[in-house]
């Protein structure tokens, strides 16, 4: 039986996705093989697909790492789910010994088409309360920013949080989690054209990274004492900005690279607020079984609650799914851009 499978064959822009129809495959041991309802689009996958993440393809290569589904088939020796299952594909990536990421998992692995099959310690069981849309959506987001927001940093005794890239679906992902804790969250977003669209979802406030007067606005907003918590997903010439306006002790996490240029960050700064830096990978919270499973039980008891619910801006069609790359790109979208089957 054929299914569509989404690959490229070169690196590129969105014009080098291409649909190919393939023999559907079994799941091996500790696998399973599940008909793909709808998937996430993430800027990772973009970075896939140019050339610049940290795992390298294999060509022609396949790509994807979330997305939510009906179980099919079984591997052997998987006992913990059947098929028919409901379920949500969590993003992983391989590591060697010395934790460092390699491209074991990108090759052998994809959720972008019809069907894919993942170990399955990757999934997790779907929301009755979320569409499958809705539910290919939430990972990404709400792991990470646990991961980040949540897990040992204290977060019940901080006050004001920055998020950069305010609009991507990571930010509103940790805009929600901080808001449940209390915090008033501050969007950083590259113009001020997203003002109000921002703040009607969540955010306390909104400021234009661009802005030259950007650190002496968020020293206003904050009393004069400067943020305690940052969410920054730009890093680049702009973290110094971060650097300028965070209170003494406070925690800057990045866990991207919009922004490419260089840094110029200097010692003095950051020895006299003693600011502490964080890199976060949602990879590193899925590779330690106990976080992963506390983070997993965390988000999915907030969903069920209706706490947490991924902000979607566009539903996209499999047949579209180089447009869908394109809309992400764009950059004009709030939230999560989705592919449905």
């Amino acid at each position: 039986m054929k299914t569509r499978i989404v690959r490229f064959e070169r690196h590129g822009g969105p014009e080098v996705l291409k649909i190919f129809h393939e023999e559907k495959k079994q799941p091996k041991e500790f696998e399973v093989a599940i008909k793909i309802i709808a998937f996430g689009v993430n800027q990772g996958e973009v970075m896939y697909r140019e050339g610049r993440y940290v795992s390298h393809p294999n060509f022609p290569a396949r790509l994807g790492s979330e997305g939510s589904g009906i179980i099919e088939s079984l591997g052997s020796n998987e006992q913990e789910w059947k098929i028919g299952d409901e379920v949500t594909i969590i993003p992983f990536l391989s590591y060697d010994k010395n934790g460092y990421w390699t491209s074991d998992s990108s090759n052998k692995y994809g959720t972008y088409g019809d069907t894919a099959i993942v170990p399955s310690w990757t999934i997790s069981k779907k929301q009755h309360n979320q569409s499958f849309e809705e539910s290919s959506s939430i990972w990404a987001q709400y792991l990470t920013a646990w991961g980040g927001l949540v897990h040992d940093v204290n977060i019940n005794k901080r006050k004001f949080c920055i998020f950069t890239g305010a609009s991507s679906n990571a930010a509103i992902g940790g805009m929600q989690i901080v808001k449940y804790f209390g915090l008033k969250a501050l969007a950083i977003s590259r113009t001020l054209n997203k003002k109000n669209e921002l703040k009607k979802i969540g955010y306390d406030e909104v400021l234009a990274l661009d802005d030259p007067n950007l650190e002496e606005q968020i020293m206003d907003y904050t009393n004069g004492i400067g943020f305690d918590l940052a969410y920054d997903c730009v890093g680049g010439e702009h973290f110094t900005k971060l650097i300028n306006a965070a209170k003494p002790q406070a925690l800057i996490v990045n866990y991207g690279n919009l922004n490419l240029n260089a840094s110029k960050i200097k010692t003095l700064p950051l020895l006299s607020k003693r600011i502490h830096i964080r890199f976060h990978s949602i990879f590193d919270t899925m590779r330690f079984e106990d976080q992963r499973k506390q983070g997993i039980e965390w988000i999915n008891n907030k969903i069920e609650k209706g706490i947490l619910r991924p902000v979607i801006a566009k539903i996209f069609d499999l047949e579209n799914i180089v447009d869908a790359h394109k809309y992400l790109e764009s950059a004009k979208h709030i939230g999560k851009v989705v592919v449905k089957t």
